[in-house]
C-alpha cells in the first residue's frame, strides 16, 4: 500500500494533516488540567496523556524499535508530568477525532532538573552537560505508524523545532540505526554523547542541535 493509499484509508492525506503548535502555560496547568481528547475537536488544546500514549504503544512497537507496550505507560506519565508541572510546546496533528503525531517538549536548566534520572544524564555526559544548559529538550516524537513515509514525522518535528527557532535544542534516542536517528541528523542534530537506559536497555544516544 503506498503512502496515499494508507491515508485514503484514515480519510486524509499528507496535505490535510496541518501541524498546530500550542505552548502549555508557565509554571504548568497543575492539578486543575483536565485533559480534552483529540474527537472534541477544539483547536489550541493539549493533546491527553492517554492518545499520547496510545500513540507512542503503536509508532514505537513497529521495527526496528519493537518496544514493550509498558514504556509507551512511562511516556505517557512523563508528558502528563511534563504539562502538570512546567511550560511545554508541543506540535501535533489530527484526524478522524485522533491524534497522528506529536512532538512536545520544554526548556531546560540544570537548575531545576532535580531529579533521579536528570542527575544521571549529568554524570553520564560528563564535560558535555554544559552544552544543554538553557536548551530546548524534545521529549517526544511519534507518529502514526499507518503514516508512514508520509513526511509527517519529519514535518511535525519542523513545526517544533520552529517554534524554538532561535534557541539550541538535544534529545535522547535509542543508540541503533533507525528511521528517527537518521531524521534527526538531517535536520542537523548530531550525536553528543550518551544518557540513561533507553527502552532497550542500552544507554540511549543524546543528540545536540545549535540554534538556527
Amino acid at each position: 500500500m503506498d503512502d496515499h493509499a494508507e491515508c485514503e484509508v484514515l480519510g486524509t492525506s499528507p496535505a490535510e494533516l496541518d501541524v498546530e503548535l500550542v505552548w502549555g502555560v508557565p509554571g504548568g496547568l497543575g492539578q486543575s488540567w483536565e485533559p480534552v481528547g483529540s474527537a472534541a475537536g477544539i483547536p489550541g488544546v493539549l493533546p491527553p496523556p492517554s492518545e499520547v500514549e496510545e500513540l507512542y504503544a503503536a509508532a514505537a512497537a513497529e521495527p526496528p524499535l519493537n518496544e514493550d507496550p509498558k514504556h509507551a505507560a512511562l511516556f505517557g506519565s512523563l508528558y502528563d508530568l511534563s504539562v502538570r508541572n512546567g511550560q511545554v510546546l508541543v506540535a501535533a496533528t489530527h484526524s478522524e477525532g485522533r491524534l497522528r503525531s506529536i512532538a512536545y517538549g520544554h526548556f531546560w536548566s540544570w537548575a531545576e532538573q532535580d531529579h533521579e534520572w536528570a542527575h544521571e544524564l549529568r554524570s553520564t555526559l560528563g564535560d558535555a552537560a554544559a552544552t544543554i544548559e538553557w536548551s530546548f529538550a524534545l521529549n517526544l516524537l511519534a507518529r502514526d505508524p499507518h503514516l508512514h513515509q508520509s513526511g509527517l514525522g519529519r514535518a511535525t518535528l519542523q513545526a517544533w523545532l520552529a517554534g524554538i527557532s532561535g534557541y539550541s535544542c538535544w534529545l535522547q534516542t535509542t543508540d541503533i540505526d533507525s528511521p528517527a536517528r537518521r531524521l534527526y541528523e538531517s535536520l542537523g542534530f548530531f550525536d553528543l554523547g550518551h544518557g540513561p537506559e533507553a527502552p532497550n536497555g542500552q544507554p540511549g544516544l543524546i543528540m545536540f542541535r545549535p540554534p538556527f
